[in-house]
């Protein structure tokens, strides 16, 4: 199955899915490179901290991925 053969429905959420997520990569390189309350220091001082920033983002990635899709549902033009 192709991209172009999924339901329009299904096409737009992963669309947005992906905005999210790559907004929630945006913000984790963000707070790493900032060294916000010290996690990016943390991560790189860390023996598992590869794997605590892939976790963190991956939790940050449901969030924003699920709010960017809640967000493009609320703002769809009503076809009334």
């Amino acid at each position: 199955m192709t991209v172009r053969t999924l339901p329009l429905l299904v096409r737009f959420l992963a669309r947005h899915a992906l905005i999210g997520f790559g907004i929630a990569i945006a913000f984790v390189t963000t707070i790493l490179m900032l060294d916000i309350g010290g996690l990016g220091a943390l991560v790189t001082s860390s023996p598992s901290g590869c794997l605590a920033a892939v976790v963190l983002t991956f939790a940050i990635g449901l969030t924003f991925s699920s709010v960017q899709m809640g967000f493009a549902i609320m703002f769809l033009a009503d076809k009334d």
